[in-house]
């Protein structure tokens, strides 16, 4: 039987399928490990510069030494503290591994916001970007915010998501190629890479009151998204 070259070629990629097959059984029974390899150790710079905004310091801040029940876990965290004129910036950055992508349950469990504070909770969306999560904390003796707050997860692929949804599309975008195949084989890259540096922007006034500075934020934050696109950790 004579067989045609649309059949060959069949043939060769289903070898070629099969053969990679036995060789990831084979290597995972060998290595347990295989694909899901301890990510390298990162700690996060002393200084971050934003633009018209003057740092004043930094510290480094507790990370608990178990992954929670659904595997998230915090690699690293620090605190910079930022002055402009009679206003205040606090930057708190979380390097996350296994992460869910929910930034309200990380606001309501490492950052204790009130429920009537989660109450106000926007998504925002930048076309090309990504999005975050802006809450204002009331001021009881005013309409305006007391203290608002920026907030969103930097994936390792450069989009900045908000929801546990948008963080499960971004991994379900990921194109599966031969290189990444191997590279995932050898625990040089991830196919579904579930790590994100969870980046919370905070911003409080001396006189208590702010009046609509959710654009000051989205500045810094878009500077912040620029800047760690380059500086994304290694595995």
């Amino acid at each position: 039987m004579i067989m045609s070259n649309g059949s060959k070629l069949r043939n060769s990629f289903l070898a070629t399928i099969s053969m990679g097959i036995a060789v990831l059984t084979v290597y995972s029974t060998t290595d347990p490990h295989v694909g899901n390899r301890r990510v390298a150790d990162f700690v996060f710079p002393e200084q971050i510069s934003l633009a018209t905004w003057q740092q004043l310091s930094s510290e480094s801040l507790p990370i608990s030494s178990k992954p929670d029940e659904n595997g998230e876990s915090i690699e690293s965290a620090k605190r910079y503290l930022y002055r402009k004129d009679d206003l205040s910036l606090a930057l708190e950055m979380r390097y996350l591994v296994g992460a869910r992508g929910n930034i309200a349950n990380l606001l309501k469990e490492h950052v204790n916001l009130a429920p009537r504070i989660m109450a106000t909770q926007q998504v925002k969306k930048i076309p090309g970007i990504g999005s975050y999560l802006l809450v204002e904390e009331p001021n009881s003796n005013s309409e305006k915010a007391q203290t608002t707050y920026v907030s969103s997860c930097l994936t390792s692929g450069g989009e900045s998501i908000a929801t546990h949804k948008e963080f499960s599309a971004v991994l379900n975008q990921v194109e599966l190629t031969p290189r990444l195949f191997w590279d995932w084989l050898w625990g040089k890259d991830s196919i579904r890479d579930r790590r994100c540096l969870w980046v919370n922007i905070a911003l409080s006034s001396q006189d208590g009151e702010l009046d609509h500075n959710d654009e000051n934020l989205a500045q810094v934050w878009l500077e912040l998204h620029q800047w760690w696109q380059p500086r994304f950790p290694q595995l």
